[in-house]
């Protein structure tokens, strides 16, 4: 069920976005190699039809299985991934984590807590596909506070940039 976040009377989005396509990486890559898998079940299975049919049985039940199960998941995660995550007001940052079934986590943070906002990209493959995270300072926080991080941010620079702009412009 999708979120009902209601906004103050005089509460404004300024931006709204999903997180980095990255996070699609992994499980396509996943879901590649357990479909080639089970593609080589039914293949193996014609081929051992005639020399034992039970045993071609067993094996293309098995790649029917696989496969029925990975693609299931693969969409399951897709599905699950397909809504908008980060949302600034100029009242609140709110992260919406959210997986069918499995995660329904929603972490708003007013800005009047925040003391500022640091981007972070580390490595290359973060350099080179513009993506990273953003961490909040609340004060009381430290860098390694996985309630003040948002991970898999798009231009993170950016995003920080603009929180700390609006922060400014709100004190």
């Amino acid at each position: 069920m999708p979120h009902q976040i209601k906004p103050e009377s005089d509460e404004k989005i300024i931006m709204a976005i999903s997180t980095h396509w990255i996070k699609y990486v992994l499980p396509t890559i996943i879901f590649i190699i357990i479909f080639s898998a089970s593609t080589t079940f039914f293949i193996i299975s014609g081929i051992a039809a005639k020399d034992s049919p039970v045993m071609a049985i067993v094996i293309l039940f098995t790649g029917m299985i696989l496969m029925y199960l990975v693609v299931h998941w693969f969409f399951h995660r897709l599905l699950s991934e397909a809504m908008e995550d980060i949302i600034v007001t100029t009242k609140r940052v709110i992260w919406i984590k959210e997986s069918l079934f499995q995660i329904d986590d929603v972490r708003q943070i007013p800005l009047t807590n925040i003391q500022g906002v640091e981007s972070q990209k580390r490595g290359l493959l973060q350099t080179v596909l513009r993506y990273g995270s953003l961490w909040f300072d609340t004060g009381g926080t430290i860098t390694t506070d996985q309630n003040a991080i948002m991970t898999e941010v798009p231009h993170p620079n950016d995003v920080a940039r603009e929180i700390n702009t609006i922060i400014r412009q709100n004190l």
